[in-house]
């Protein structure tokens, strides 16, 4: 009997000290990722990560100039790392350089929830020939997220109503500019494509879906006009003479002064926009603009609906399978709770309007859980991410305000769920500049509309025919 329990007893503790060793054979994962502005290191956030996985991780972080030349230049000099979260120029680009590691024997075996909890229209973004090579990250909720605000308290001053028409537009502003010619009737943030304007103009995206076939908008006679209509506000003093040198930061500084009467937005804006504006002008209320009609009375806006990261293991990782058992773990159901909201009752709570961030404790302890995802549950997070629009007052208002009508003036983009183009990331980004800077010419009177033609060759010749066509026989094979 003794001698029973003493091999018992010795099993016990040879299987607590395997157990144990098990335990401790969890490698320190390297994960590098985008930029942000804090220590990823430190977050809470990274706390519970390891506290609900068992792994821990060192997070690396890419400058936020010159991106793609440091993480191109670290792989090349041997700098090994078993996870990248990179944005979806940066996958196509390593995808292509034949760096990645295929993952699909990875995922049948230690991924079970990242295959069941991913749709197979977003892993269709990140296969090629069948093979998977990255984890994707879509946009957490379809939604609207670019508009005009108005100032309510100028509108209310002079009889204004909301414009649903381009005409109804132009004679607000001027009505605006005839009144207050000290403030600036329109700030645009980006003069090249408006989307609450070229709603009027019957387009809504950069690829157009025109009688079965894909034309990028500058092939459109509507864009033609729409730079003149944007020319013909400028010529009135309409908009903000500082156009082409305005950013995100330019215009929250406008916009605080009390000196911009209505500006393009996207409820991400508001955040910083709204409460500096409201502390020097607190009886000031704001309107959000439906997209304008067009001659038919028809009206839309693109909503946002994309691959907005790719997390994917580099060919020469050293920890491969850990990394997805790691990714894995973090979307089990409770887990993936803990990590994103934390806990219920004290960060955040659940009401039949869904998930509220209790402050100021959510943004100190998830306020950055974002930065974290490999990917995320896409059956239960687009309800759950709300709690993060609601953690401002006027970031959830905005949302709110922005996505009211979302049913009836959403469009989704042709292209968004587009596999990857060797085209279309080869050109896409030198042709979206030439694009802007050709309509900030266009609108000061440097380049001149009737020669819109040879801007359109030289848009085709520099890789626009070629993006074309391979969208093209992309679309058509759907």
């Amino acid at each position: 009997m003794k001698k029973t329990f003493a091999l018992f007893l010795a099993l016990v503790l040879t299987l607590s000290v395997c157990s144990f060793a098990s335990a401790e054979e969890k490698p320190t994962l390297k994960v590098l990722g985008t930029y942000v502005a804090f220590d990823p290191n430190t977050d809470p956030t990274a706390v519970a990560i390891e506290e609900r996985t068992g792994f821990h991780m060192e997070y690396y972080v890419l400058p936020s100039e010159n991106a793609m030349e440091n993480l191109l230049m670290q792989l090349s000099s041997g700098e090994t790392y078993d996870i990248l979260r990179i944005s979806e120029d940066m996958y196509q680009k390593l995808q292509s350089m034949n760096a990645l590691m295929p993952l699909n024997d990875l995922l049948d075996q230690y991924g079970e929830n990242l295959k069941n909890l991913i749709t197979p229209e977003a892993y269709s973004l990140t296969t090629t020939d069948g093979t998977i090579y990255g984890i994707p990250m879509m946009t957490e909720k379809a939604n609207i997220d670019d508009t005009i605000i108005l100032r309510k308290d100028i509108m209310d001053e002079l009889g204004l109503t909301v414009p649903e028409t381009r005409e109804e537009f132009t004679a607000m502003l001027e009505k605006v500019h005839e009144a207050h010619p000290e403030m600036v009737a329109f700030c645009p943030k980006d003069i090249s494509f408006v989307g609450t304007i070229t709603s009027s103009f019957s387009f809504y995206f950069d690829w157009n879906d025109v009688e079965g076939k894909l034309e990028n908008r500058v092939e459109m006679s509507a864009y033609k006009e729409y730079l003149a209509y944007m020319k013909e506000l400028y010529q009135k003093g309409l908009i903000d003479p500082d156009t082409a040198i305005n950013n995100s930061t330019t215009i929250a500084e406008k916009v605080a002064s009390g000196n911009v009467f209505s500006w393009q937005s996207g409820w991400y804006d508001a955040s910083t926009q709204v409460p500096a504006l409201k502390e020097n002008f607190p009886d000031v209320g704001l309107l959000y603009m439906d997209p304008l009609k067009d001659a038919e009375g028809n009206r839309g806006i693109k909503c946002a609906y994309a691959l907005n990261n790719v997390t994917c293991i580099p060919a020469s990782a050293p920890h491969a399978a850990d990394a997805v058992k790691m990714m894995n773990a973090k979307l089990e159901k409770d887990t993936f709770t803990y990590v994103t909201l934390g806990t219920e009752g004290e960060n955040f709570y659940v009401d039949d309007q869904g998930y509220h961030p209790i402050m100021p404790i959510f943004t100190e302890l998830r306020g950055n859980a974002w930065w974290y995802l490999n990917s995320f549950d896409m059956t239960r997070y687009g309800d759950m991410w709300l709690a993060r629009t609601r953690r401002n007052e006027a970031l959830g208002e905005a949302f709110d305000a922005l996505n009211a009508n979302f049913e009836q003036m959403a469009r989704y983009s042709p292209v968004a769920l587009a596999p990857s183009q060797n085209a279309v990331n080869e050109y896409n980004s030198s042709l979206s500049t030439l694009v802007k800077d050709y309509a900030l010419q266009v609108l000061v009177g440097v380049k001149n509309l009737d020669e819109y033609d040879s801007f359109v060759a030289e848009w085709k010749n520099n890789g626009g025919d070629a993006m074309s066509e391979a969208y093209n026989t992309w679309y058509a094979s759907k």
